[in-house]
């Protein structure tokens, strides 16, 4: 079911048979629901994550109605999804009438689930000359189909037909905008969507696919504002909810993205991703155990062949290493390098030795990255973050000052030395070497200052006045930033981390 049907779980007439097929399971008396209906209540369990009773359903409507083409399709699907495509092809050869629509568009899936675009759209074409009044939905049905599996200009070949025979129609009008936001034609498809939400400002798809296009284009508090409007049409949203949990996450708000995809998992069915950002969200906060309970899911989900595969990895070798089982996180790293064989892995196997206390280990791992790097400044740079990272600031500062030393003025790695720098100094105890380091990064890195020395600054001192404050306020300063050794501040970060490795 295309994500715009969606809603008609949210209507009266859905609600009612859902009601009487839950009163059957609860012990009341059986219920004759058509074919069709109890397919619908199966795909309701499913993207609400109860598989279990998605597919007991779809058992009760085919003893209902043995051969139903709808359930039969609900069934070849989930064969399909699970990677049985012989299963799936099995299932569908079942149904009798083979020109039935549902059938052919599963058949063209399947095709472009083997890679056979062409033939998949050669097939359309000729079931498409059969359609007459039903034409225009019959492609729109097969440009949303290559939009999903993004072949664009099958799309917009097809979208076209579509808006040539219906150019006023609000469903294909949405489609072409979904497209312009896949194309990256951001401000086109703004203008089209504004314009639909003036016809009807409780479109609710069109809300969601505006806060889509504010969110590629890294407008997140716009896109979380879009989110919001639709939410307020539809408090259960999918799209909606999770579109406003991943702008939560991108603006580092990570409890308040957490909170969400919680919300979200218990409401629908997820794929990889945000179980993954939910990992990422919980590492950020410290929750290491509820991390890695979410990335593991997320591995289990991807199955080995996500776009964020490396991604996956990488965060449970962290994640594992933060729990202090530094194999793990070692094996895990090792599975970043087979997806990425040019991958040079030395630095976070550094990483996770100096973590765990296996320092003479971490070091030997941080000079073979450097040895191996291409650009040693750079190189010298990562190694002195990790170094940071791990608060060992002595060890950080040469390497430090090798990037200073070896970069050009407005490198973005040189610049944020300074940053680290003076942190390393401060907590080294070295105040008029922190000071110097400190007045140039606030000069040319403000934000790198923020998340490195953030937490030592007043929350009512702006970063560019940080300087003049400690100069007039070193002595309290220096005791609030524990120049004995003992790690302090009550300022703006709170010690957040923005990775440097």
């Amino acid at each position: 079911m295309p994500n715009e049907d969606l809603s008609y779980f949210q209507e009266n007439e859905f609600k009612q048979k859902l009601a009487l097929y839950e009163q059957m399971l609860q012990g009341g008396q059986s219920v004759y629901l058509e074919a069709d209906e109890l397919t619908d209540i199966a795909e309701y369990y499913l993207i609400h994550n109860e598989k279990g009773k998605s597919m007991d359903c779809i058992h009760y409507a085919l003893s209902l109605h043995p051969g139903s083409i709808d359930p039969l399709i609900f069934l070849a699907r989930q064969k399909m999804f699970d990677g049985d495509i012989d299963g799936a092809k099995t299932i569908r050869d079942c149904i009798t009438d083979q020109n039935d629509r549902e059938v052919i568009f599963f058949n063209a899936e399947l095709l472009l689930r083997e890679g056979k675009e062409t033939e998949a759209e050669e097939y359309l074409e000729q079931m498409a000359e059969k359609e007459e009044e039903d034409y225009p939905l019959f492609a729109y049905d097969t440009a949303v189909l290559f939009l999903d599996y993004g072949y664009m200009d099958l799309c917009a070949r097809w979208g076209k037909k579509t808006l040539e025979m219906d150019p006023d129609n609000d469903k294909f009008l949405r489609l072409k905008a979904d497209f312009l936001v896949a194309t990256n034609r951001l401000q086109e498809a703004e203008q089209l969507l504004n314009s639909l939400l003036d016809r009807n400002p409780y479109d609710l798809n069109a809300w969601n696919s505006l806060g889509e296009a504010y969110f590629v284009n890294e407008e997140y508090p716009r896109a979380k504002e879009a989110a919001d409007f639709a939410l307020a049409i539809d408090e259960h949203n999918a799209q909606a909810l999770l579109l406003k949990a991943n702008c939560m996450f991108q603006q580092q708000q990570y409890e308040a993205a957490h909170e969400l995809y919680t919300r979200y998992f218990q409401e629908y069915n997820a794929n990889e991703i945000p179980y993954l950002f939910d990992g990422v969200s919980l590492m950020a906060v410290g929750a290491y155990q509820d991390a890695l309970s979410q990335l593991l899911l997320a591995e289990e989900i991807a199955q080995g062949i996500s776009s964020e595969q490396q991604h996956i990895y990488a965060n449970l070798s962290e994640v594992y290493s933060k729990l202090g089982k530094p194999e793990k996180a070692l094996e895990y790293i090792q599975k970043v390098k087979d997806i990425l064989p040019d991958y040079d892995i030395n630095l976070y196997k550094g990483h996770i030795m100096l973590e765990n206390g296996r320092k003479e280990e971490g070091l030997a791992y941080y000079d073979k990255y450097i040895q191996d790097s291409p650009v040693p400044s750079d190189a010298h740079f990562f190694v002195g973050v990790s170094l940071t990272e791990n608060k060992a600031y002595q060890e950080a500062i040469p390497h430090l000052t090798y990037t200073l030393l070896h970069t050009p003025p407005e490198n973005e790695n040189g610049k944020r030395a300074y940053s680290y720098l003076s942190l390393c100094y401060l907590r080294t105890g070295h105040f008029i070497d922190f000071l110097h380091y400190l007045r140039t990064a606030i000069e040319k890195d403000p934000d790198g200052v923020e998340y490195t020395i953030g937490q030592y600054v007043p929350e009512e001192i702006e970063i560019k006045d940080f300087y003049q404050y400690i100069m007039a306020h070193a002595d309290s300063f220096q005791r609030m930033t524990g120049q004995d050794g003992n790690e302090g501040g009550h300022g703006k970060d709170g010690g957040k981390k923005q990775g440097g490795k």
